[in-house]
């Protein structure tokens, strides 16, 4: 008589084939779901900070409350730490510092998917694989993607103008961030919700450095003036510089005590800045104006209170003038009426100066603006240094644009500043080529590409041009130089560019930001949950 297994044992058997061919199946579409659809990664380095974290130290101030992270690739026991939110002259002693905590870099994830079907965005983040060591251990590389495929494109006072490859330098045109970039890559400077707690202990006098007569800083946080007659806010230089000193950096600038465009380090002044606060007047017919002097020229953001308690004038406006001040040309304006819901006690006021372009913001919203400027870059290279163009080639890279002056203005009601911040742009940087960036032969000298009118990129069908935020600090295709032979051989020989063939993806989302430890010296595993966010 023929015998059968019992039904128990064939079930038995049945389920572990099947537990075994759904992991198979699971482990496949994990494989394809990550070789095209998304994959993750991990920022080893800063060359993308603040926007995206590599390794870096966090450190505490006991002055100001403030957290905040530090470059790990310069060991910080030897020097000195400064208090980001009071300015770079304010060091924190050891005894209020305490153990810096280690903490890895972001991860995050990027969309394979999508630049088989749509073309890659300017100023858009991507990972490809890096030109110089395709196969090495930092085969990855995230930047963001400046300068597309068939146009000129010329870096100049930090900003980008392209044309087409054909084009002359002087035809060349600023491109503007999109809104939701441009909000993403504003880095503090100045921040008022940031006051030291005892004032006493600092190794020298603290003071805000907007000062004016009249005003009462001494309340927490915020800015009084009690009259209404004009009274005037002036940005002090010596507290805070206005350059491109980044605070993640600053264990590997040379120049420790007052950062300054002429100490030897790659630091410039800026004059791309949003100015903001919540503004409280007291009465109808309150008028303030911010007033921005640089590049030959004075910008105004006026900003009027009518009668009607939600009424409002806002108006943007620049002016030719000379070294004296005075005007020498023509006044270019834009004005517009605005009725605000509610017309609330407190307005959230913005000022935008950024990409040649002019705006004011009112509770978010664009209240006037965009007042645009066509400089080129020849233009805007004189006006921003005050030389003669040939004078300005002559000594790029090293030439720092002029500082800016920045003075607030206010009259027809007392009024009160409260969470009065200063932001920058994001700032590229011109630079020399030098044979630490390059890693291959031949090693080529002379002007980082597309840093200089005599050394333009051109990039051709499939280049892309791509640029780390963190720019003093940052290998890109300024820097890099010539590619590794096998993508030469097989893909584009090209120096400085990224080939089409070499993009992965655009970065998505930071969905585990920069663990740190537990405790002093533990593994780093806890994410910082609030900084969960889409990359811009």
């Amino acid at each position: 008589m023929a015998t059968t297994d019992p039904p128990h044992q064939l079930h038995e058997e049945g389920t572990a084939i099947e537990t075994l061919q759904s992991l198979i199946i699971a482990f496949v579409l994990a494989m394809t779901f990550r070789g095209f659809v998304t994959e993750g990664f991990v920022i080893p380095t800063g060359s993308m900070a603040p926007t995206l974290l590599g390794e870096h130290y966090r450190f505490h101030s006991r002055q100001t409350g403030a957290t905040f992270p530090i470059d790990a690739r310069v060991d910080p026991g030897a020097r000195e730490v400064f208090d980001p939110k009071l300015g770079p002259r304010f060091a924190i002693p050891r005894a209020d510092r305490g153990q810096p905590r280690n903490s890895m870099g972001d991860r995050i994830l990027v969309l394979k998917c999508l630049y088989p079907f749509f073309a890659p965005k300017r100023f858009d983040v991507v990972v490809f694989k890096n030109p110089t060591n395709p196969d090495g251990k930092d085969e990855n590389y995230i930047k963001r993607l400046v300068g597309l495929p068939d146009e000129k494109l010329l870096l100049v006072d930090g900003d980008v103008f392209v044309g087409d490859i054909d084009a002359e330098i002087g035809d060349l045109k600023i491109q503007r961030k999109p809104l939701h970039v441009q909000r993403a890559v504003w880095q503090t400077i100045y921040d008022s919700d940031f006051i030291p707690l005892r004032p006493d202990e600092l190794d020298r006098s603290y003071s805000p450095p907007f000062l004016g007569q009249g005003w009462d800083t001494t309340a927490d946080r915020s800015f009084r003036c009690d009259t209404a007659e004009p009274s005037t806010l002036e940005w002090d230089v010596h507290q805070i510089p206005l350059t491109d000193w980044t605070s993640y950096d600053m264990l590997m600038y040379s120049s420790r005590q007052r950062p300054s465009p002429n100490s030897g380090t790659p630091i410039f002044n800026i004059s791309d800045l949003r100015v903001a606060a919540g503004i409280t007047a007291d009465q109808p017919g309150f008028e303030t104006t911010l007033e921005l002097v640089t590049r030959g020229h004075r910008f105004e953001f006026i900003l009027k209170r009518g009668e009607s308690t939600g009424q409002y004038t806002a108006i943007v406006q620049m002016t030719p003038i000379d070294d004296d001040g005075q005007a020498t040309g023509a006044l270019d304006q834009r004005t517009e009426n605005i009725k605000l819901r509610g017309g609330g006690r407190v307005i959230n006021v913005e000022f935008w100066h950024v990409d040649q372009s002019l705006s004011i913001y009112l509770n978010g919203k664009r209240a006037v603006g965009p007042l645009e400027y066509e400089w080129g870059p020849r233009l805007r290279m004189e006006n921003a240094y005050q030389l003669a163009y040939q004078e300005v080639l002559d000594r790029l890279p090293h030439a720092a644009p002029n500082p800016a002056r920045l003075m607030w203005h206010f009259r027809g009601s007392p009024v009160t500043l409260h969470r009065v911040r200063v932001d920058r742009d994001l700032y590229y940087q011109p630079a020399s080529l030098n044979d630490r960036s390059q890693k291959n032969q031949p090693a080529l000298t002379g002007r980082a590409f597309g840093t200089h009118p005599n050394n333009p990129a051109i990039l051709e069908s499939d280049q892309f041009l791509m640029l780390g935020d963190n720019s003093p600090f940052s290998s890109d295709s300024r820097l890099w130089g010539s590619p590794a032979p096998i993508v030469a051989a097989q893909i584009d020989d090209a120096p400085f560019i990224v080939n089409r063939k070499l993009l992965l993806g655009k970065a998505w989302v930071v969905y585990f930001p920069a663990p740190y430890p537990l405790r002093d010296g533990g593994r780093a595993v806890v994410p910082d949950f609030g900084r969960l966010r889409f990359i811009r």
